[in-house]
């Protein structure tokens, strides 16, 4: 999907998806799960891997990094299963999971880092033969787009990236960055602020721009 770029002064807040066959879908697997069948627990890692792994990869920055949270994310998710609230969907929930090991990689990388003498490298966006995200998105328009998110800072590159592409609720990312909906929104706010400061001379889908509150 393309990401819009919506009237800041219109509400980040979205409606309460309604319950999906692939919502009902995982909260079957997990049942197998928790009744004993383990391998069930496949169905899950096959059905979110690769979004997961976007997820990651667009926190780290780094492939190995994002190739080691990703797993670890779906081993915790599997051990600490018995945490999950059925009720609501799998994704965001093991996503909430993902953000958290992924800023446990980078806080440990920048320590590594510092503790060997050697200054912090910029990030730099990469370029178009070694970008990951070419894999990810196979939409030229998007990747365009997308490779001005991934230049954003940390919190408002995954702010954008959950709410725009992964099309979490404002409340769900509050809960994986451990921060308030207004902090969620204030970094929507200046990531469509910088991005739309990006692209005035390129085409943007404005296709979102008429969000209804939610």
């Amino acid at each position: 999907m393309s990401l819009s770029l919506p009237d800041d002064r219109e509400a980040t807040q979205r409606a309460p998806p309604e319950a999906t066959p692939e919502t009902e879908s995982d909260r079957r697997t997990v049942h197998a799960v928790r009744s004993g069948d383990g391998e069930a627990f496949g169905q899950l890692v096959e059905r979110y891997q690769q979004r997961l792994f976007g997820l990651t990869l667009m926190m780290v920055r780094d492939r190995p990094g994002a190739e080691e949270v990703t797993q670890d994310a779906f081993v915790r998710a599997f051990t600490h299963l018995d945490h999950y609230d059925a009720r609501r969907p799998f994704y965001p929930w093991v996503a909430t999971i993902a953000v958290r090991l992924a800023q446990t990689w980078l806080l440990r990388r920048a320590r590594v880092t510092q503790r060997e003498g050697t200054p912090l490298a910029p990030e730099r966006e990469p370029t178009a033969a070694t970008d990951p995200l070419n894999e990810l998105i196979l939409d030229e328009s998007d990747r365009q787009l997308w490779r001005a998110v991934a230049a954003l800072p940390s919190g408002e590159r995954t702010a954008a990236f959950l709410y725009y592409r992964q099309e979490m609720k404002v409340n769900d990312i509050a809960h994986a960055l451990g921060v308030t909906s207004g902090t969620v929104k204030t970094l929507l706010f200046r990531a469509r602020r910088k991005l739309r400061t990006r692209h005035t001379a390129s085409p943007v889908d404005h296709s979102r721009s008429q969000e209804t509150s939610r």
